[in-house]
């Protein structure tokens, strides 16, 4: 998962977590699910991600939960 890459691997000089954020929305855009979630519960997820208590399957997991119905 991007997300997860940009938040990892840091490969941008600044505002990683951000740029894999915009990505993940976008992603999950072009393949017509919409997530509504505050940037606030993104945060919990960029920090579960950071801390290794979430892998690929973990962050796919909790974004299936927060599809918009």
């Amino acid at each position: 998962m991007i997300l997860e890459e940009c938040v990892m691997l840091r490969p941008l000089p600044a505002r990683n977590e951000l740029y894999g954020y915009g990505l993940a929305i976008a992603y999950l855009g072009m393949h017509g699910e919409q997530v509504n979630m505050k940037f606030e519960a993104w945060r919990e997820l960029i920090a579960d991600v950071r801390a290794l208590r979430l892998d690929s399957y973990g962050i796919a997991e909790r974004l299936r939960g927060w599809r918009a119905v």
